[in-house]
């Protein structure tokens, strides 16, 4: 007698970033089967609206691709900021209007499913972890390069979050306290210098001291138009001065993450973001500046430093596995 469950379970984990929110539905082996991208909005009501509307979207397409085998079983959410123990969202800099938001209640109320809600960094480490450059190593270290910085510490297998959960954000150490002003409102934040924020920022700076002509033509004399990808583009055709941009640009990351590995002493650090699809324009140049910077570099075991093999998807896979633990 078949005794095949008419149903398979499926997961949908969504990723909230400072600029797009990404979301996917996997199923109970983790396979990808489908995905939606859209803008990140301002504002906490639209926010949760966004977060529904995803849902709602996974949901009723992979019932339409298969009704008679899977069925959503919950929903988890990586959201960039501090997101404390119980999943409260205590500050996010780099979004808008939405500090001390307790979503997960709200979502759980309005979809029918159990919804857990962490830190978007650590949901890209459970991904990691699971299937991913981390499977292998016990103590090890993800930092996001996007918008702004996230990061995950994995100690002993497990992501360590700290006393009260909000553990693993060196975006907002201090690498120049009289430096660029960062999102969060200080000033010198290492995300001010090593985020796509910050490689703009270096990039205007230079502008500023009449460099970069080619970027500076290109946005017609209006600095706070430059982009980072402005940066790598130029970078890529060969701009020499945009090229020194890039070398400053990648000081300043590995000035953080020596920062880092001095004080957790990592088997590996992990590099995760939207900054990683340029990896082969600064990986060679974190690894000579890090090398350089670290303390007893070339008496110590090397720490290797990988870009996240989950790509972009990483925060919302860690979602989807997030929901499904609880």
């Amino acid at each position: 007698m078949n005794t095949r469950p008419s149903t398979s379970p499926a997961f949908i984990g969504i990723d909230i970033g400072g600029t797009k929110t990404f979301g996917v539905t996997v199923n109970e082996n983790g396979d990808l089967l489908d995905e939606r991208r859209v803008p990140t909005p301002k504002g906490a009501a639209e926010l949760i609206a966004t977060a529904s509307s995803i849902y709602f979207q996974l949901s009723e397409n992979v019932v339409q691709m298969s009704p008679d085998r899977f069925e959503v079983q919950s929903l988890g959410i990586g959201i960039a900021g501090l997101v404390d123990i119980d999943g409260q969202l205590r500050r996010a800099p780099n979004l808008v209007e939405v500090d001390g938001l307790d979503m997960g209640p709200i979502l759980e109320t309005k979809l029918g499913v159990p919804v857990c809600i962490d830190n978007d960094v650590n949901c890209a480490a459970l991904a990691e972890l699971s299937d991913g450059v981390a499977a292998s190593v016990k103590n090890s270290l993800l930092v996001t390069l996007g918008t702004g910085i996230g990061g995950a510490l994995i100690v002993d297998g497990g992501i360590h979050r700290g006393a009260f959960g909000m553990a693993g954000e060196p975006g907002h150490m201090t690498v120049n306290p009289h430096g660029f002003l960062c999102a969060c409102g200080k000033h010198g934040c290492w995300e001010a210098y090593a985020s796509a924020a910050g490689l703009k920022n270096l990039a205007i700076e230079r502008a500023q001291h009449g460099q970069l002509q080619e970027i500076n033509d290109k946005v017609q004399g209006d600095l706070n138009k430059i982009s980072s990808k402005d940066v790598t583009q130029a970078a890529r055709r060969g701009d020499t001065q945009s090229l020194e941009v890039i070398d400053d640009f990648s000081y300043w990351i590995a000035l953080g993450l020596t920062n880092c590995a001095a004080l957790l002493d990592p088997e590996l650090i992990i590099i995760g973001g939207g900054l990683v699809e340029e990896w082969d324009l600064l990986g060679d140049r974190i690894r000579a500046s890090f090398d350089e910077l670290l303390l007893a570099s070339t008496q110590r075991n090397r720490i290797p430093i990988k870009p996240a093999e989950n790509g972009e998807a990483a925060g919302a896979i860690g979602a989807s596995l997030l929901g499904r633990q609880r």
